[in-house]
């Protein structure tokens, strides 16, 4: 039985009791159908746009898939692929918005699509919804509460050797766990791509993708990709971009203000699903794992109104570096540095919590349990498993 995701209690208090759409969007086989299902109070109140019958009554005359939906929500599944479903549903909701309550879930092409047009603007709330992670619970952490009580749901090795997403995760089998990351893979390169865009040569696209895995962690470079995959920097550009809006990965960016000889441009990219970076690879293993456990926490506290949060790293000319760091309301916030084994305190560390006068800053060991709190220079040292488990 698949544990409650960590957006049903905030959905249901959130959007639904405000009557407002909630639309939850996220990377392929994250869960999405299976979190909005587990809203639902009546199995007949659940749309599929694969459902052959469903798909022809909505096609001419949408309001009439309501006649027998039954106490509750209603869930649209997959509803962006029809070319005209975004009037269609404003006109359900604006009709019967004080009757029912309304989950859409769908893909890339979703997000793309909703930022496309303000045609519902005012009538929805949009969620992300991400793998899972150390805490995986119904009630996350809020911005001012971090690090108050710690839950250990998917321990941090298991996430390391399977992965985060429900199915290679729940099975507990590594090699089924890669069989299933790399068929995801093929199906995100081949049929999600072509949902949004059409691509000239899908194979080449498909090698880039299999390159990017070798980047995570360093600055991010599309000449080298260019070369690599033998198109033009332009269409690579293009590639990289398309894999973003698939949730194939993300980009972190540098922060630059009030930093002297910062970087400015080059991100950093890491992967929704780490299985495609190598086992051997533990420490971008363990940097792309700590990432995504952080673009979560920073989605939620957004989408859940805490704040505005958003993840970056700092580097200057000199090479100076600490891997992520958080802002709240545009303002530096929290600092984490990614070691293995290292107790001893990162210079670096230091120097930026200084620079930016962070009030949090974390220094992540691969020690489960390991937990110190150097009060002078404000830096605590913890494992990645138990300073997760007091977040996301």
């Amino acid at each position: 039985m698949l544990k409650i995701r960590y957006l049903s209690s905030t959905i249901k208090k959130d959007a639904l009791k405000d009557r407002k759409m909630a639309f939850i969007s996220g990377p392929r086989q994250v869960g999405k159908t299976t979190l909005g299902k587990q809203l639902l109070t009546d199995k007949n109140n659940y749309f599929s746009w694969d459902q052959t019958a469903f798909r022809k009554i909505w096609t001419q005359f949408p309001e009439k898939v309501l006649e027998k939906i039954g106490e509750g929500p209603i869930l649209f599944d997959e509803i962006h692929k029809d070319r005209k479903w975004k009037s269609k549903i404003k006109g359900i909701y604006d009709t019967y918005s004080d009757e029912i309550s309304i989950l859409v879930t769908g893909s890339a092409k979703l997000d793309i699509y909703r930022k496309g047009s303000d045609s519902l603007l005012g009538r929805y709330i949009p969620y992300r919804l991400h793998p899972f992670s150390v805490s995986e619970s119904h009630a996350p952490s809020k911005p001012n509460n971090i690090l108050k009580r710690f839950k250990v749901s998917y321990k941090w090795k298991d996430l390391m050797v399977l992965g985060s997403y429900p199915e290679p995760l729940l099975s507990g089998k590594e090699k089924k766990a890669q069989r299933w990351s790399r068929l995801r893979l093929d199906r995100l390169a081949y049929e999600d791509t072509r949902d949004v865009k059409i691509l000239s040569d899908l194979n080449a696209f498909r090698v880039l993708l299999d390159l990017i895995p070798e980047k995570v962690g360093s600055l991010f470079s599309f000449n080298s990709l260019k070369e690599d995959v033998g198109v033009a920097y332009a269409t690579v550009r293009e590639w990289v971009l398309l894999s973003e809006m698939l949730y194939y990965g993300f980009f972190v960016r540098p922060y630059s203000k009030g930093l002297k000889r910062s970087l400015r441009s080059e991100p950093k990219f890491y992967l929704y699903d780490i299985l495609q970076i190598p086992k051997s690879e533990t420490a971008k293993r363990l940097e792309n794992l700590t990432a995504l456990h952080l673009i979560k926490i920073c989605h939620f506290w957004t989408d859940t109104g805490e704040g505005l949060f958003d993840l970056f790293f700092v580097r200057n000319k000199e090479k100076k570096e600490v891997d992520f760091l958080i802002t709240k309301d545009k303002h530096p916030w929290m600092l984490i540095e990614c070691k293995t084994q290292s107790k001893g305190l990162s210079s670096n560390l230091l120097y930026y919590s200084e620079k930016l006068k962070t009030s949090l800053n974390f220094q992540l060991i691969d020690n489960e349990k390991y937990d110190k709190n150097h009060r002078f220079q404000k830096v605590r040292v913890m494992g990645y498993e138990k300073f997760f488990s007091g977040l996301i």
